[in-house]
């Protein structure tokens, strides 16, 4: 497996911190710097130490629970289980994927000496919510990953922190530069793997019909239109594709280079996240970020601030 340098490093801060001795370790890049590669080799390293050891891997959408399956299905034969709904391990499994949720009432099944967690997107966790906070006291070794690492409280629980800049990981060619553009109005060029965020489902119907070879995705459409708009858009059968929330988090598209955000937004981590699903490193690729609205354009402004210093 080749890995790229801050991955090492970021390895070799989680080996230090959280392997070597029990501790909680908060690993922050931005979208598209490879956390959840870091997260597989924490993990199988994990393992190797010894047959009794666990891991779990904690995340917040079904959808992240198959992307770590598929990751780890091609560097493992250990078998995988989940915890999730009426899914229950066995004590024989020693990977399980998790939801948050499901976590809660079953921490007995897991002992805090031999268990591993991760936690993924670790921004949307509540701080200060007893459940979860009681989900993190379980487990005496940690590790989260995030881009987005500004919920409140959350330095608290994750003392060690591994930080990968925005700047730094432009300058590796990790991902690619990002130009911020102020619109007047809603005008895609007609390039393909465009994407515009809008406000509400209904928006993003509404606004694909204007435009010639666009489509919508959003959740009151069933999956398998959705599933069938993402298809036909990542092979270029269509060039824009108009999203409300879908897409964020574990949606890298390499070709994407043109974003719209067409609606006011108020959260950092909303727009960090949209701008992140065209960072993907591509050569010659300058992601390009059209704002709408003039108050979005200030928070997307202070999302790329954010990005380029450690959290505190």
């Amino acid at each position: 497996m080749i890995l790229w340098e801050h991955q090492r490093q970021a390895l070799d801060f989680i080996e230090n911190k959280t392997i070597r001795e029990p501790g909680r370790s908060l690993v922050v890049m931005p979208p598209g710097a490879g956390k959840s590669e870091v997260a597989c080799q924490a993990l199988l390293g994990w393992l190797r130490i010894s047959t009794t050891h666990r891991a779990v891997v904690c995340v917040p959408a079904r959808r992240l629970l198959g992307q770590f399956y598929q990751r780890l299905c091609t560097l493992t034969r250990e078998p995988i289980a989940f915890e999730q709904g009426a899914r229950r391990p066995s004590s024989a499994h020693r990977i399980v994927l998790a939801s948050q949720l499901s976590l809660i009432d079953r921490l007995p099944g897991y002992s805090s000496n031999n268990t591993l967690m991760i936690i993924d997107e670790v921004h949307h966790s509540n701080y200060d919510a007893p459940d979860f906070r009681r989900v993190l006291s379980r487990f005496d070794r940690t590790i989260g990953l995030s881009a987005t690492p500004w919920t409140q409280g959350m330095t608290r629980q994750f003392p060690n922190v591994y930080f990968y800049s925005l700047t730094s990981a432009v300058s590796d060619k990790v991902i690619c530069p990002v130009e911020v553009h102020a619109a007047v109005d809603l005008s895609p060029s007609g390039e393909c793997h465009t994407l515009v965020f809008v406000a509400s489902n209904a928006e993003a119907r509404s606004k694909a019909a204007r435009f010639a070879r666009a489509d919508w995705i959003g959740h009151s459409r069933n999956d398998s239109e959705n599933l069938s708009a993402i298809s036909r858009w990542r092979n270029r059968n269509i060039e824009t594709l108009f999203v409300n929330r879908m897409l964020l988090e574990g949606y890298d598209t390499p070709e994407t280079s043109a974003v719209w955000i067409d609606h006011r937004l108020d959260s950092v981590v909303m727009c960090a996240q949209i701008v992140g699903r065209a960072l993907r490193y591509k050569p010659q690729k300058t992601a390009k970020v059209y704002v709408t609205c003039p108050d979005t354009l200030a928070t997307v402004s202070e999302a790329l601030q954010r990005m380029q210093h450690a959290p505190r």
